[in-house]
């Protein structure tokens, strides 16, 4: 069965609807009828199977058959503060970083980053962002879109971090890998926050600032990896050792 994205509201409702671009691919795009059955989430942790009941181009009503929860959310919440990158390489990773399960996306302005976000773009970027976001949860099978922010500055993203139960920068210039920093952790982390650089990297000043807030320092290997491999990389090897990637 298709899956298509519902408000929540919705849900609760006698009759819910939906509307928006998931409406026009029903009617026009998959040509379903009434009496098709559909898959719907809401972006709660839940799942539903509907039935369609009637359906014009922009509009599509349901009527919800069963609920039922999924097992594709991970155990363990990753939270990426990612060093400002160009639009095709934040829309790739965010597309990516959604289906291995990441929680919350962050865009991190720092000291190298380069390009500095366009502060008139940044209410279309972060649409375009959730926009995506949405895409890959469909495609995944995931019930939860992560949640987005608008870009913040590296001082604020070590700030953001207070209630986490694990906080790690990856950082060009270390040589100690992420198992080997981990070892002496007393219990599994549910929390986990990662700053990862953009092309240029983090400076000494940002990676100091970040090991005084708390913020264990890491390695992904001897080579140089480009910001999108360091970023997917991160997050897979966190998934592995803490989530559902075995």
């Amino acid at each position: 069965m298709k899956r298509f994205f519902i408000e929540h509201s919705e849900i609760m409702k006698d009759s819910p609807v939906i509307d928006g671009q998931d409406a026009h691919h029903i009617a026009k795009v998959f040509r379903l009828k009434p009496e098709d059955h559909i898959l719907l989430i809401d972006g709660s942790g839940m799942e539903y199977e509907a039935e369609i009941i009637e359906l014009s181009k922009n509009q599509v009503n349901v009527s919800i058959i069963k609920k039922f929860s999924s097992d594709t959310e991970s155990p363990v919440q990753i939270m990426v503060g990612q060093g400002y990158l160009k639009d095709k390489k934040m829309d790739m990773l965010i597309r990516h970083l959604t289906e291995i399960g990441i929680a919350k996306w962050m865009p991190v302005i720092s000291e190298y980053s380069v390009p500095q976000p366009d502060s008139k773009r940044i209410d279309s970027r972060t649409q375009r962002w959730e926009i995506i976001a949405k895409e890959a949860v469909k495609q995944c099978r995931r019930t939860r879109v992560p949640e987005i922010v608008p870009p913040v500055p590296f001082q604020e993203a070590v700030k953001e971090s207070i209630s986490i139960d694990l906080k790690i920068i990856f950082y060009e210039n270390e040589t100690v890998s992420l198992a080997k920093t981990i070892i002496p952790l007393n219990q599994k982390p549910v929390r986990i926050f990662v700053l990862l650089g953009p092309e240029g990297g983090f400076s000494n000043k940002e990676v100091e600032l970040a090991k005084s807030n708390g913020f264990i320092i890491a390695s992904l290997g001897p080579r140089i990896l480009r910001a999108e491999t360091a970023s997917i990389s991160a997050c897979t090897l966190i998934q592995h050792l803490f989530g559902d990637m075995c």
